[in-house]
């Protein structure tokens, strides 16, 4: 089918299958081979290029997905003022090494400038966080994007038009992406079809990597109806489709869910927060997945839509197993409700989880928590662990042990054995059993031990 778009400012139409990955379209139909392909699971960050203004991973991005959008590529940097002095910066300094890694650095850098005026160190590591240099070049990096901020006043903005963007595509060719959600519902709906829905897309690639034009794919994320951040009375909804970029940098994310936002900055980097999704992480219906331990803590419940109807759940009876959850083809998990919570005391609430790396990451085991504090007494506490059973779990008997007196030293060790105890681990390619129970009791002492003695009232 036809897909069009614009590449470095030069507009395309191009037969193509709207399945293929963005990075194969752009090396061997258009000729741009500055993109790299590395590890083809958004790991290294050599594929970076600038979609709509953000940094995205074309190794996890269909063509299909980028129809009617604007990208700019490593070859499009050279072409314009604010992308050569960027350039320039790398090789003045030395930072270009062996150059398989550059591309995606460069792009990267140019995302990050065009959003921060004068990002300090940690702020252009973490802006780098998604890319790897084998060569070890870092710091040498850093100061060529650091020179680089220092004219900042020539590095105009990366974003053509603000917002996301969609353009419609029939699914005459195993793929789809409707223009709105009871479109999206009615293609659901039609028994003789069995859809993969994608959001970003960013599991789903990675999982069939090999066999992408053999699936009908039903994208989903040009819906606007899914990603909007609403305030109700007693909750807040949160679009299935908002991206972890849009939790981190919401207002209201930021007020009633914070250890929604704290996973959200775990998970990738820049290029996977935008473009994967909390709806995306729930289905998907990983033990490690990062934004599902937050969401038991928050008490959250899940809205799921069909043709037929909607229903309401708690976000813990969604998952059964690993890939394993209780929605059926035809439904689409629409929204997350986060209920508004205020207690007596000081509110604690934390996610931290722990991996080979501070981005790009799976989690070997991680930890979210929420309760409040008053007269050194925890209330209303809630625990959950990931990546340390089928699916993540609450643990009532931490909790309960948290609860049942002053918060001292001894209370903290025993909830923390508690946790240790409650989980049920494996041993796998990323870790053990015994380390992950150690890992979860470790988690819930360090990040509660400030509080122990602390008579902390409202």
């Amino acid at each position: 089918m036809v897909i069009s778009f614009t590449v470095n400012g030069q507009s395309y139409e191009i037969e193509a299958d709207p399945r293929a990955p963005l990075l194969h379209t752009l090396r061997e139909d258009l000729g741009l081979r500055g993109t790299k392909y590395g590890c083809g699971e958004g790991e290294c960050g050599a594929c970076s290029v600038i979609l709509n203004g953000r940094p995205v991973n074309a190794c996890l991005t269909l063509t299909g997905q980028v129809h009617g959008g604007e990208i700019l590529t490593v070859e499009g940097l050279s072409q314009d003022e604010p992308g050569a002095r960027l350039l320039d910066a790398f090789t003045r300094v030395g930072a270009v090494q062996c150059g398989f890694c550059t591309p995606g650095f460069a792009i990267s850098a140019r995302a990050l400038l065009a959003e921060t005026s004068a990002p300090d160190v940690e702020e252009i590591r973490r802006g780098l966080s998604g890319n790897l240099c084998r060569c070890t070049g870092y710091t040498k990096i850093i100061k060529a994007v650091s020179e680089a901020a220092q004219d900042r006043q020539s590095l105009g903005p990366t974003k053509p038009r603000n917002g996301h963007f969609h353009t419609p595509i029939n699914g005459q060719t195993g793929f789809a992406r409707p223009a709105t959600l009871a479109e999206a519902l009615g293609l659901l709906g039609q028994t003789e079809s069995r859809w993969r829905v994608i959001a970003g897309g960013t599991d789903v690639l990675v999982q069939n990597e090999h066999r992408l034009k053999t699936l009908n794919l039903l994208d989903i994320g040009g819906l606007a109806e899914l990603r909007q951040i609403r305030e109700q009375d007693q909750a807040i909804s949160i679009g299935a489709l908002v991206s972890y970029t849009e939790l981190i940098r919401s207002p209201l994310v930021q007020k009633w869910a914070g250890p929604l936002v704290m996973a959200a900055r775990e998970v990738g980097g820049a290029q996977i927060q935008n473009m994967g999704t909390l709806g995306g992480n729930v289905v998907n219906a990983s033990p490690a997945a990062d934004g599902v331990p937050p969401l038991y803590v928050l008490e959250a419940q899940l809205v799921l839509k069909s043709v037929r109807g909607e229903r309401t759940l708690p976000v813990q009876a969604f998952t059964l197993g690993p890939g394993k959850t209780v929605i059926q083809p035809d439904e689409l998990l629409a929204e997350i409700l986060i209920p508004k919570q205020t207690h007596a005391g000081q509110e604690i609430a934390f996610f931290e989880k722990v991996g080979t790396r501070k981005a790009q990451t799976i989690a070997k085991a991680s930890v979210a928590f929420r309760g409040w504090l008053m007269d050194g007494r925890l209330s209303h506490v809630r625990v959950a662990l990931g990546a340390v059973a089928p699916t993540v779990i609450l643990a009532p008997q931490t909790s309960a042990t948290l609860t049942s007196g002053l918060l001292d030293e001894a209370i903290l060790l025993q909830a923390g054995q508690a946790a240790h105890n409650e989980c049920s681990p494996i041993d796998d390619i990323r870790s053990t059993a015994a380390y992950r129970r150690k890992l979860v009791r470790g988690l819930l002492v360090r990040n509660l031990w400030p509080y122990v003695g602390n008579q902390t009232n409202d």
